[in-house]
């Protein structure tokens, strides 16, 4: 049974292995999110699971901010991300905790689901598909003849290996929460060493 930062440690390699294939699908299709863009964070019904927010509940406890963002959430009835901030002209916004991002956040748009086949299809946003019409096409191309994309479901499984109690979906701001009670929960009967301050 893995410990608290165990976890947390084995989410991050997940989101390592994760980002290099992404980078990877990037670079040999072509394709890239619009800087600034954040659409894909103002879907309402955005779910996720709490094990991707450890790494993000653990530092925000290391912080001492995890109360603080805890009640921040549970007082609010936004159904937008907690993390996301939206430019004051409402076009586009970026992620608060764009490092510590859930798995959702990192697999939209650069990776595949399975179809009823079993073969790979490719889920992005309609701004990826209408403003890089051209190599989109390409990519899908690629993709069925072969060339390498991550699919969803097998880091939702790398995911639910580390520990299943913890894999279940939910509102994202729930995931979210679910992951600070988690540590909040651990930390309480047992000492932390806070990490030194990077300077």
């Amino acid at each position: 049974m893995k410990t608290l930062t165990g976890k947390v440690r084995a989410v991050r390699r997940v989101y390592l292995k994760l980002d290099r294939e992404i980078a990877g699908f990037q670079k040999h299709s072509g394709l890239n999110c619009i800087g600034g863009c954040g659409e894909c964070c103002k879907k309402p019904d955005i779910e996720a699971t709490p094990i991707e927010f450890l790494p993000l509940a653990l530092r925000l406890y290391d912080e001492g901010r995890a109360e603080k963002v805890y009640e921040e959430i549970r007082a609010t009835d936004a159904e937008l991300c907690y993390m996301f901030r939206q430019n004051s002209t409402h076009s586009g916004g970026l992620c608060s905790e764009y490092a510590d991002r859930g798995l959702i956040c990192r697999l939209f748009g650069f990776s595949a689901r399975k179809n009823k086949e079993g073969r790979p299809e490719l889920v992005t946003c309609r701004y990826i598909k209408e403003e890089q019409a051209a190599v989109y096409e390409e990519a899908i191309v690629k993709i069925r003849n072969g060339k390498h994309v991550p699919v969803m479901s097998n880091y939702y499984s790398l995911m639910r290996a580390i520990d299943p109690s913890l894999a279940d979906f939910y509102p994202i701001n729930q995931a979210i929460l679910k992951a600070l009670e988690v540590v909040m929960s651990y930390y309480a009967y047992r000492r932390r060493k806070r990490p030194k301050p990077v300077e």
